[in-house]
């Protein structure tokens, strides 16, 4: 396959992609997507500008078939710009997946301080609940202790109290924290 028919083949790819890119919903979508002389479009769609290129490849193509003359120089010159428009489409689809997933990670992140900043109110409450398990999982010990039950049963329970117990310090280490951020 020719170096042209390769470039062709990716340049048809790259619509592809960027059909779906310019139909999907985008926050944050440039208005102009290259702010160089690499390209003589401005849109907000990438399909514009894999349209330039695969123009800018006709005219090569026409080049090299000899229906247009030209000097091989102009050519070289041609060849190198699609190139270069070419990377720089590669690094536009790149640069908006880092950006969806950007927003994904926000989302994320929104998530967790929310989880964070839930209300003191809250917060003391499930603490409350979780003294009220470990003194229920204390009782039960103690009585599993006094009846000689299984040892089995015993270890499940110290379990279960070590458990209880340490939910109850996330707790208070949320509250703490909240305690000092609202300062």
């Amino acid at each position: 396959m020719s170096a042209l028919s390769e470039l062709k083949l990716r340049l048809e790819q790259l619509r592809e992609q960027a059909r779906t890119l310019d139909q999907a919903p985008m926050p944050g979508k440039p208005l102009d997507w290259f702010q160089t002389d690499l390209f003589s479009c401005h849109s907000p769609y990438l399909t514009d500008y894999v349209d330039e290129a695969l123009q800018q490849l006709k005219r090569l193509e026409q080049y090299s078939s000899g229906r247009q003359v030209v000097s091989s120089e102009h050519q070289q010159r041609l060849a190198e710009r699609i190139a270069a428009q070419c990377n720089a489409l590669t690094r536009a689809f790149t640069n908006s997946q880092t950006r969806q997933n950007f927003k994904v990670g926000k989302r994320k992140a929104q998530k967790v301080v929310q989880q964070i900043t839930q209300s003191s109110r809250d917060l003391y409450q499930q603490l409350s609940q979780y003294k009220e398990f470990e003194q229920r999982l204390e009782d039960m010990l103690r009585l599993a202790r006094q009846q000689n039950q299984e040892v089995q049963q015993q270890l499940a329970l110290q379990a279960r109290l070590g458990r209880c117990r340490r939910a109850i310090s996330e707790v208070e280490q949320h509250i703490q924290f909240q305690e000092q951020h609202k300062r």
